[in-house]
Order: structure tokens, then C-alpha cells, then sequence
């Protein structure tokens, strides 16, 4: 019989339930997902900037992001980047924005971009050669680089021989030069993130797959030298036979924004975009499912709508889809004047503030326009959570247990995330061989009866973890009436 692996449990390192990798045995506890609360549009149009598509007469300039907010410590204020129609097929920008809450943005005078014989705007933009520029894409604060002009570092897809994701780098967000990091073949949706742990730059790129849009991993630890990539996520098909009855369900619902097109031989559903990112001891995915209802009568593209499930994985080649594949972020309906109606483009990563997740994602209203555009068509939408709030294991009234895989550990005391208001959660420690450790038996503990997203655990005699020469432990949950997000140690 193979030994039962001995997990270290990093210090601060939070451990979350999306598996059950670490839990040897549970019982009658619920495993649930959870969705934010949607705050509604942070970020919207502002007609007074006439700024079209070359090849359509399309509305002034119309919001999306493909990254999260990022904060400049010098500054000392948010700096975040949405994408805005190409003035020509060679000259792509972005508006370039500013917050000290998050909540309020304002758009600063950059001066870098004449418009209608002006320069008083908040566009930026990455250099590709010295006539052509794209869009700043995705963006991420490395604190870390010796060099401040490479602090801020993003990607950026453009159209040259093909398509392809280029990288930039700037000192402040705002001017920036591109890198001559060999360009990597791509899709028109990649994603970018960096887990500052492990000092690891993650991009996925669009590719072909079984179902249509896929998604391949590619990583570099110095952002210059990439690894080939390869293909990590994509639709299977399980998401077929679901997509059939979430279009299905759709139609049949008058309170929802309907699409234009339908046509039933060619309803399915593939990946628009995902994105990889750290969160604690997971890899977190948002993947952007486009469900297609058929083609428009050029036959160029589906007509369709969106929603976002979440996946964890533990080296971002295997995921594992949360929530039995339904939406963590879904439509909004009509009538409350939501820009999430059909189109949502999930959230590159969360952003920590305090005790809470916060998730910005584009909103669209439509994917085909009606027969006048609506120049307040999309949105920079908010949405938050309980910080680790993502999945909880949940206790009814009667009770239930669960019991951790055998560990080790860094540090000294153990803290919970819990919400135990109306009910209780008791920890107990048990040895190698599934005895009680002296002094924090059951009888020991003292129970969480409150609702804390960060509460130290005691015992009637001890208020920190034991020593480390008991060598490997296991804890064993008690709760009743109560929801448990994450434990960890400092």
C-alpha cells in the first residue's frame, strides 16, 4: 500500500476548498460556489470623443478591459487600461484611467494622441515600428524589477503578417516602449497575469481546438524568453450537451436580451478568453463561455451570448471546472440598465481590497448592433465577493465534519474564514495515526460562533499550534450551521 503523501502548508498561504485534494474525509457537508454581487458599471462611454472603427460608422468610444487594475505604490493611485477602436487598421489605442478608491475613475490629460486636431485625452498606446501602435492589453506592477523603466510591463495583440501578442514595457503605465521579445502567434483574445511568488509571467493565447476557440498556456520568468505554448483549455463535450439546454433556456426567457440570430443545427459553445491567475495555494481560470445560436447572413461570425465559469488547477495544465459548470458571472437582466446583458468578458484576476474580492469584467449589451448603434453600448462592470469567498463548505443545523489530508505546516497559529453567526466550528488537531493530540481534543476547543473572515483559533489551554516535533498533523472540522471559506497558518 502506497504512504499517504505528507502536504507543507505554506505560511500565509490560504487553502481553499476548490478539491478535495486536501481532505481525507468528509461528512455531511455541502460544497458550494458562490457568485459576487454585482455593483454595476464603473467605467462607461463618454460620446464626447468621437473615436471609429475605420470600417464601420460605429459610436464614440465604447469600453472593454482584458486586465485588472493595478496599483502604482509610488502614485498611489489605481492605474487601469480599457481598449478603444482602432483609429486605423495601424493605429490601436487605449484609454488609460486613474482611481484612489477603485470605485471612481477619472481620465487624465495625456497629451500623447491628436484627435480632431486636439491632444487633450486620456489615450496610450504600445509602439509596434515607428508608423504603426496597438492597444495596451493587459498590464501587470512588477515591484520587484531592478530596472524602474520596466515596472509596469503588458501585452498587446495586433494584426502585422499574422496575428500575433507583442510585449511592452513602461515606467509609470503611460509611456511605453515595446520589447523585442520574439512576437507569440495567437487568437484576438489572449490574457496575462504574474504570480509574484513564484516570479512567473503566465499569458494564455487563442488557438484552434476540438470545439473551436481554445486556450494554450505559455509562461517566462525573466519576460523575455517564452515557453512554446501549448494548448491547456478548452470546450468538451459535456459543455455541447449543457450549452444546448442553457440556449434552450434562454430563449424561452422574455426578461433576458435576446440575440438576432438563430439557428438550432448550430447551437454549441466554445472559450472566448481565459484567464490564469494565482490566488493563494490554487491557479484560478475565468473562462469566458460563448454560447453561438448561428451564424450572421455573411456567415463571418456567431451571433451569441456569454457567461464565465470558474476552474482551479494546481499547474495550469489540468483544471477542474467549479459550480458543475455554471456561471459565476451570468447575464443581468433587461430593465434594470445593466451593460451585462449578452456580452461578458470575465475577469482577468481579483483584485484584494480588504476583506473582499473585487472583479472587473467588461459588459456589452449586444453583439450585433441593432439598426442605430447605441453609443452607451458597453461597460467596465464591478462585481465582489468575501474575500476567498469563491467556494464554501457549508454545515446545516444537524452538523458535520470534515478531516484534512496529513500535513506540515509554517507557523504559529491557525486562522479561519468563517461565517458561524447562528451556529459553531470547532477545530481539533489529530497525530499521524488519527489519534487527538493532547490538549487539543475536541473537549479542548472553543468554538467560532461569529461571522469572521479572519479568526485566530484557540483551546481551553493553548492558543497556538503545537510543535513541530509532533511531526506530520491533520485537523478535523466540527460545524453546525455554519459556512467555513479558507484556513491558514502565520
Amino acid at each position: 500500500m502506497r504512504p499517504e503523501p505528507i502536504r507543507t502548508f505554506t505560511h500565509r498561504e490560504r487553502q481553499l476548498f476548490f478539491d478535495d485534494d486536501d481532505i481525507a474525509e468528509i461528512n455531511n457537508l455541502r460544497v458550494r460556489m458562490h457568485r459576487p454581487n454585482k455593483k454595476g458599471a464603473v467605467i462607461r462611454a463618454y460620446p464626447e470623443i468621437k473615436l471609429h472603427a475605420p470600417e464601420a460608422d460605429g459610436p464614440s468610444y465604447r469600453p472593454q478591459t482584458r486586465t485588472a487594475p493595478v496599483w502604482d505604490p509610488e502614485a498611489g493611485v489605481w492605474k487601469f487600461w480599457t481598449i478603444s477602436a482602432k483609429l486605423s487598421a495601424d493605429a490601436g489605442l487605449s484609454a488609460y484611467h486613474e482611481s484612489r478608491d477603485g470605485l471612481h475613475w477619472y481620465q487624465p490629460n495625456i497629451g500623447r494622441v491628436e484627435l480632431a486636431g486636439a491632444t487633450a485625452n486620456n489615450f496610450v498606446y504600445i509602439p509596434i515600428d515607428e508608423k504603426r501602435t496597438t492597444e495596451v492589453l493587459g498590464v501587470i506592477y512588477d515591484a520587484d524589477d531592478p530596472d524602474p523603466r520596466r515596472r509596469f510591463k503588458a501585452i498587446t495583440f495586433t494584426l502585422v503578417s499574422e496575428h500575433a501578442v507583442f510585449f511592452g514595457v513602461s515606467p509609470d503605465g503611460i509611456v511605453w516602449t515595446r520589447l523585442d521579445t520574439p512576437p507569440i502567434l495567437s487568437g484576438d483574445e489572449p490574457n496575462f497575469s504574474f504570480d509574484a511568488a513564484n516570479r512567473l509571467f503566465i499569458a494564455t493565447v487563442k488557438v484552434k481546438g476540438p470545439y473551436g476557440r481554445s486556450h494554450a498556456l505559455t509562461t517566462s520568468r525573466d519576460f523575455e524568453h517564452w515557453t512554446e505554448p501549448v494548448l491547456v483549455f478548452h470546450a468538451d463535450d459535456e459543455d455541447q450537451a449543457l450549452a444546448r439546454a442553457v440556449i434552450a433556456k434562454r430563449l424561452d426567457n422574455p426578461a433576458l436580451q435576446q440575440t438576432i440570430f438563430n439557428h438550432p443545427e448550430e447551437h454549441g459553445v466554445d472559450v472566448y478568453n481565459f484567464a490564469i491567475s494565482r490566488y493563494e495555494s490554487r491557479y484560478i481560470g475565468f473562462a469566458s463561455m460563448f454560447h453561438h445560436v448561428g451564424r450572421n447572413p455573411t456567415g463571418r461570425n456567431h451571433d451569441g451570448f456569454h457567461h464565465v465559469q470558474l476552474a482551479s488547477s494546481r499547474d495550469m495544465h489540468r483544471w477542474q471546472r467549479l459550480g458543475n459548470r455554471e456561471a459565476i458571472i451570468d447575464s443581468s437582466p433587461l430593465g434594470a440598465g445593466a451593460y451585462d446583458t449578452l456580452q461578458i468578458l470575465g475577469p482577468s484576476s481579483p483584485v484584494i481590497r480588504d476583506d473582499e474580492l473585487w472583479f472587473y469584467y467588461t459588459g456589452v449589451k449586444f453583439r450585433w448592433p441593432p439598426q442605430e448603434w447605441d453609443a452607451d453600448c458597453a461597460a467596465i462592470c464591478l462585481a465582489t465577493l468575501r474575500r476567498d469567498g469563491f467556494v464554501s463548505l457549508d454545515a446545516a443545523e444537524e452538523g458535520g465534519t470534515f478531516t484534512t489530508a496529513l500535513f506540515q505546516w509554517e507557523g504559529e497559529r491557525l486562522y479561519l474564514n468563517a461565517d458561524a453567526g447562528g451556529g459553531a466550528i470547532s477545530v481539533e488537531i489529530l497525530d499521524a495515526a488519527g489519534e487527538p493530540l493532547p490538549g487539543y481534543e475536541r473537549a479542548q476547543a472553543i468554538a467560532m460562533e461569529y461571522d469572521s473572515v479572519r479568526q485566530a483559533v484557540v483551546w481551553q489551554q493553548q492558543n497556538r499550534m503545537p510543535e513541530a516535533s509532533h511531526g506530520p498533523i491533520r485537523l478535523r472540522f466540527h460545524m453546525r450551521s455554519a459556512q467555513l471559506f479558507s484556513y491558514w497558518f502565520e
